[in-house]
Formats: C-alpha cells, structure tokens, sequence
C-alpha cells in the first residue's frame, strides 16, 4: 500500500499532470465566483473566500513546480527541456484562461459601473408598487368591466360554443399552450390548469374581489369539477341561501367536453359577484373570437404570441404582481435596439446593490425609429438559460409559466429593488449600455403549502 500511494504521488507529481490538476481546480474554483446562484444564500461569502484561495493556490503551486522543473534542467544544461517545461505551464494555463471566459461568458457578468452608467437614466428613482396590468397574452391577470351585466342569468358563449361544437381540437390545442401559474404538472390543482386567468374588476367600496378563470375537460364518465354548481350559457344563475350567503363557484357547460370554471373571491354581495363572473366569461369568449373568425392552427399560433410591436420610442418597463399570488411577479419591456443582440435585465437590492436575479432574453429589433417591440421576461428566455437561471425556483414554476420570484423567504416583508436593462449587441466591438432602470417595492416568494383543501378550488 506504501509502495502504491509513493507512486500515485510521482504520477501526480509528474509536471504536466500536475499543471493540468492544478488548472482543473482553478476552473472548480472560479464556478461560485461567477455563477454566485450556485452557492447557498447563508454561504455565499465563506465560499467564496475559500474559492479564492483555492484559486490563488493552485496557481502558486503550479507556478512553483515549473519553476522548480525549469530550474533543475538548466542545471543539468538541458535548457531545452527547461524551455519545453515553460511552454507547457503557459500552453496549459492559456488554455484554462480560455475556458474561464467561456464560463464569464455563459454567465453573463455584469459590467464594471463607470460615471456616467450609474446615474438613472429616468429622473428620479422612485418606488413604485407592481400593480401594472399587462398587454401581452401571456399576462395572467385581465381587466374587465362589469357594468351593464345581468345578474340574473349567465351570458351566452357564442365564440367558444362554436369552436366546442365545431373545432374542438383548436379549442384544446389553444387551452394546452396556454401559460400556467404554479404547481408540478401532475398537480390536480385550480393553479396548475392551463388557461388559468384572473380577471379583475375595479374595485368599489374598498372592497377588492377577482374572479378565477380556467378550463376542464371531461369526457364521457369523469365527475364533474367538485363543488361547483353547472350552469349554461344563457340559463340562470344558482340562487345563494340567505342563511349561508356564500356565491357558488361556476361552471359553464359549453356544449360537450369543455367547461369553463370560474370562482369569485370577494365580497359576498349577489350582484357584484354575478356581474363579475359575466363580465368574466364575456371576456374570455372575446379572447376566442380570433380563432372563431379563422379556425386554423396558425391563428392559435398568433393568439399564444399576441401583438409583439407598439408604436413609440421611448423604451417602457411594466412590473406586475399578479393579486392572486403574491410575490411572483411577471415583466414586460417595450424596446427597440435597433440591431440584434440580448437583452439583460438586472434585478438588484437597493440596500446592497447585489444581483438578485438576472433575467435575459433575444432582443426583438428593427430599422424603424417609432417602433416598440414587447419582450415578455422571463417568458421570452431560453429554455436552457431559464433552467440554469431559475434553479430550485423551477420547481415551483413551470417551464410555461410567465411568472418569476426574485428570492426565497417570509411574504409580506418589502424590500426596494432596481431593474436594471441593458442591451448587449451581438457585435462585441460594441459595448452594452443601459437603455432603463426602474425602482419597485417587492415582496418574497412564500411557496404555497405542498396540500391543498380541494382540487379545483382557488384560495383566497
């Protein structure tokens, strides 16, 4: 055993193998100085400190062993080899510096702040709470309007009783592409339905109130949706029991497979929550009249990806934070470069200036002065960015999903943030620069409890 571990100390001790060890550790050291979201949130400093070292060590030792190596053969005035020895330390080091900034490169560090870069580029850094509704048709919370909406009876389907009667499988194509909140796919959860939308009416009185919004399919012999009370277009509303005054969740028979589950949270006043519910269901047959009017799949296509230019020149950033889930936030960003390149938004912590996230995406351009192109953050990213960029996150949010958290912890506990977006041109003769930054007050992530009282059943 002796005389095995005296040789796998030669063999190791061997110049070149030790150099090319000494180079692999370097690069195992360099992985949590520039991918810091790898390292625990409560560790993040002492690994760093002992990656530094390491760092600085094996260098030092590799340094020191061609040096020695170098020395001892122009002893023996064999200057040859001592020459081949520091060729080979610089061929093995330049090589490894190489794959660093493939890695610096991967992660897309943030640039070194001079002067002129760390002033705002709006006037004043003001917080702002993310109430900002959405335009894309990734957006999970939709403004609606329920004046002038029966109360008695619900309103008729036209759109979607024409597509379940006539194209079901664009309907169910459409419903499948749909972004989803949260939850794993197996989950049987109101959430983690495709389609899922909350629609928001103005608040009155003080008293806030939404209306959930999904779709089910059941085909012949599956139970209906627990605890709902089936309705159908243009037949009247449950009555609500005075004693119990509590309104029943919906469920809209649209003629065979499909229904469509809404579920109001709010005041338990009949006509507020009727009219709502309405407006709802009005809203989300509106949605469908596109592949009504053109039932093919290109326009399913168009309906998932929304309008993707405005008209303007101003750059615009809009930060929401859906009602219904509290700390998970969604992002768009109005912007033309005018060249390709990526676009990388920054989300630091005022306090600290410390990168809490960074979110990133290919940029939309063209030649036009007066055209605004929507990016939908993280929606628009890569999947293999936003699977290395979300981390454990993803396990809570879907790939589909347009929504993101920005750290773990307690919800309710505020904290300023700036989001910092920088445009980076695909020609590297050019330097990124910051076309906005913007100020929020946000909240962190609380995951949701793993059980939920019932299937099909949003909270409150």
């Amino acid at each position: 055993m002796r005389r095995g571990l005296v040789s796998l100390c030669r063999l190791l001790l061997y110049p070149t193998r030790l150099h090319i060890l000494c180079v692999a550790a370097a690069l195992l050291c360099c992985i949590p100085i520039i991918f810091p979201e790898t390292c625990p949130t409560d560790y993040t400093e002492p690994v760093l400190h002992y990656a530094g070292w390491g760092l600085l060590v094996a260098f030092s030792l590799s340094t020191l062993m061609m040096l020695i190596s170098a020395a001892t053969h122009m002893l023996r005035l064999s200057n040859t080899r001592a020459f081949s020895q520091l060729f080979k330390w610089l061929l093995i080091w330049s090589i490894g510096v190489g794959l660093y900034a493939l890695l610096a490169i991967a992660a897309d560090v943030a640039p070194p702040h001079n002067n002129e870069e760390s002033q705002p580029i709006q006037d004043s850094d003001i917080l702002y709470t993310p109430r900002d509704q959405l335009n894309g048709p990734a957006s999970l919370v939709i403004p609606i309007d329920p004046n002038d909406q029966p109360t008695d009876m619900v309103v008729q389907t036209p759109n979607l009783t024409q597509l379940e009667n006539e194209h079901e499988d664009l309907l169910q194509s459409y419903i499948d592409s749909s972004p989803r909140w949260s939850g794993q796919e197996g989950d049987d959860t109101f959430y983690s339905k495709p389609g899922h939308l909350v629609m928001v009416p103005p608040t009155t009185s003080g008293a806030p109130g939404l209306v959930h919004v999904c779709f089910r399919r059941l085909v012949e012999g599956d139970p209906l949706p627990q605890g709902y009370a089936v309705v159908q277009p243009g037949g009247a509303f449950p009555e609500v029991d005075e004693a119990n005054p509590i309104i029943p969740d919906i469920a809209v028979d649209l003629g065979r497979n499909h229904f469509l589950l809404l579920a109001w949270r709010g005041s338990s006043h009949r006509e507020t929550a009727y009219s709502a519910i309405n407006a709802a269901i009005s809203a989300t047959d509106a949605r469908m009249h596109p592949l009504c009017d053109t039932p093919t799949p290109e326009t399913v296509q168009r309906m998932l990806n929304g309008r993707e230019s405005y008209p303007g020149t101003t750059p615009e950033f809009r930060l929401s934070e859906p009602l219904a889930q509290e700390g998970a936030y969604q992002a768009e960003l109005y912007a033309n470069p005018g060249e390709p390149g990526v676009i990388l938004v920054y989300i630091k912590d005022l306090e600290t200036d410390k990168t809490l996230r960074l979110l990133n995406c290919p940029a939309r351009y063209s030649d036009k002065a007066d055209e605004l192109f929507r990016h939908d953050l993280p929606g628009s990213m890569p999947e293999w960015i936003r699977s290395r960029t979300e981390g454990h996150i993803s396990t809570i949010f879907p790939t589909n999903t347009p929504l993101f958290a920005i750290r773990h912890g307690q919800s309710h506990q505020y904290f300023g943030v700036a989001f910092e977006v920088w445009f980076k041109p695909s020609d590297v003769r050019k330097r990124r620069h910051m076309l906005l930054r913007r100020c929020y007050k946000v909240q962190a992530y609380d995951a949701p409890a793993p059980e939920t009282p019932a299937a099909d059943t949003p909270q409150t």
